[in-house]
């Protein structure tokens, strides 16, 4: 069967496909917008208000043990500008489980909003957005990753006769989940002993 991927650049030459239905967006990102947070992995930039939601900022070169973005000159400049994806997942309460049956199709590819629902956001930046390609190719990742690493890439689509690994960010999103992190990461999950505001 045949599907759509978006390739990006992660760092230096090397490069990954995430499925093109798990992308809520592609962001322009200004660097003093991101509000670096203490105490959380050296991957997470900080966090950045996003139409009312704090949004986790992640390296995502750092955090797949490639060399950092954050370390590149053109990253430092004040008021410069990276490129990101947004990747959401939401879950829901068991009550509206019923109802929206068909919105958590890929961990929750769908955005629309309501009082039962959560969501957990990252916003993950790339040294290049390069393109949409479409490939019915694919197969297990034959060449041996560190543990960490193995549920993050599991396999390899091609296109056209180039092989790309394929990220797949809700295994992303579980990676982040079993870190100890602050609050802004369920920031927009309501706390049930006091009022949602929006």
């Amino acid at each position: 069967m045949e599907r759509d991927y978006f390739k990006i650049r992660v760092s230096g030459q090397v490069r990954v496909a995430l499925p093109l239905n798990t992308i809520d967006a592609a962001l322009q990102i200004d660097r003093q917008l991101i509000c670096p947070i203490p105490g959380v992995m050296p991957s997470l930039l900080g966090v950045i208000n996003r139409q009312g939601v704090l949004t986790w900022v992640l390296d995502t070169s750092q955090f797949l043990e490639l060399p950092s973005l954050v370390s590149s000159q053109r990253l430092n400049l004040p008021g410069q500008a990276v490129k990101a994806l947004l990747l959401t997942r939401h879950s829901h309460n068991s009550d509206s489980q019923a109802s929206e049956p068909s919105s958590r199709a890929y961990g929750g590819g769908g955005l629309g909003g309501g009082p039962n629902r959560q969501r957990q956001t990252v916003a993950c930046v790339v040294a290049d957005l390069e393109r949409v390609f479409s490939s019915s190719r694919s197969h297990r990742v034959k060449q041996r990753l560190k543990p960490r690493l193995q549920p993050l890439l599991p396999e390899v689509v091609y296109d056209g006769r180039q092989g790309v690994a394929v990220l797949d960010p809700q295994a992303l999103l579980d990676a982040l989940g079993r870190h100890p992190l602050p609050h802004p990461l369920s920031a927009t999950a309501p706390d049930p002993k006091r009022p949602h505001v929006e």
